[in-house]
């Protein structure tokens, strides 16, 4: 199991391989061995092709296991078989993410001849399984949506909203995020705060000039990467987690929110639909001021409301780590085991 991105500061990609080797550790069925090694940053560009191509196959080698399961996205030039792949959204090869020429071609037209190498893909959602399959032309039977989960931890945290109250985005601040649209309705929502809580690339300047620009700076809070007590804390005490994402693979930090019973206002995609159901207010991607009224709906309460968020805590105990561990564990089972 590849665990390299659990290592230092974790995103989405760190809890996704954290969470699972831990649902795994604690089965009899299976084995667990972890491919990481503390000397590797993978997220400067030179190290996590050098993590990719040359030590996570080198690790893979030695640990002389059954099948190796690559949890980054991504595949060296000879994977190890058998191997499966977890591919957990699109967003380079549809042009969702901004980097340098040869970011983009790594991650985007190298990895997509690469993929089709693995023995079965697995990932978080119907939507992107099909993105798979329209943009990458493999046969239906290679991806397997196995689905992501949300760790226990996160029920029955104490809600206090703070005051003055903040809404809190948590996620990377990059451009396919659109944290300007929470900003700009911020500007429509007179003394509420905004609090982001993730990793901050170049777009973050041009988020804080829109604040400055739309009259709300001292109202913005970019924090940064937050350790996960300091995570849990902001959940607690936030009015609503606002999503504006344009476009996402998953979308964990929603459904946090909605194990936390903290209100979510998402943006209206399908894929935060398929993760969400009816437990969020979704609005139009861009349109901030669709976003600001559902925020004032939650601030002006009411059974809706009150219905929404009791609902929201159950929809994600539907989906926790055991559960996705199981499909995965028959996945591996396929192409150990091929009929």
């Amino acid at each position: 199991m590849e665990t390299q991105f659990a290592r230092g500061t974790p995103t989405g990609l760190g809890v996704y391989a954290k969470a699972l080797t831990h649902a795994l550790a604690g089965r009899s069925d299976v084995e667990v061995v972890e491919l990481h090694d503390p000397r590797f940053d993978v997220w400067r560009f030179d190290r996590r092709v050098y993590w990719d191509q040359i030590r996570a196959p080198q690790l893979a080698a030695a640990a002389q296991v059954q099948v190796v399961h690559f949890t980054g996205g991504t595949l060296p030039l000879r994977p190890p078989h058998p191997c499966v792949l977890t591919v957990h959204d699109m967003a380079w090869l549809r042009g969702a993410v901004q980097g340098r020429s040869y970011s983009r071609m790594y991650f985007g037209a190298l990895q997509r001849r690469l993929v089709r190498h693995a023995d079965a893909i697995a990932t978080d959602t119907a939507v992107v399984r099909d993105e798979i399959l329209s943009l990458l032309q493999l046969p239906q039977t290679q991806v397997s949506v196995c689905g992501c989960g949300v760790d226990g931890a996160w029920f029955g945290l104490a809600r206090r909203v703070a005051e003055p109250p903040y809404l809190l985005y948590v996620g990377t601040v990059e451009e396919r995020k659109d944290l300007i649209t929470a900003v700009r309705a911020l500007a429509q929502l007179p003394d509420v705060r905004l609090v982001s809580a993730g990793p901050q690339t170049g777009y973050a300047a041009r988020v804080r000039a829109a604040a400055e620009s739309a009259g709300v700076g001292e109202r913005v809070t970019l924090q940064g990467f937050v350790d996960e007590a300091t995570l849990r804390a902001l959940y607690c005490s936030a009015i609503a987690l606002i999503f504006p994402s344009r476009y996402e693979g998953f979308g964990l930090p929603a459904l946090q929110a909605l194990a936390a019973g903290l209100p979510v206002v998402a943006s209206d995609l399908p894929v935060l639909r398929e993760v969400l159901g009816d437990w969020a207010l979704f609005a139009p991607p861009g349109d901030a001021r669709a976003f600001a009224q559902c925020v004032r709906s939650i601030m002006e309460g009411g059974p809706r409301i009150e219905k929404q968020t009791m609902g929201g805590r159950v929809h994600a105990e539907r989906m926790q780590w055991p559960e996705v561990a199981d499909r995965l564990v028959q996945l591996y089972r396929s192409v150990t085991e091929p009929s």
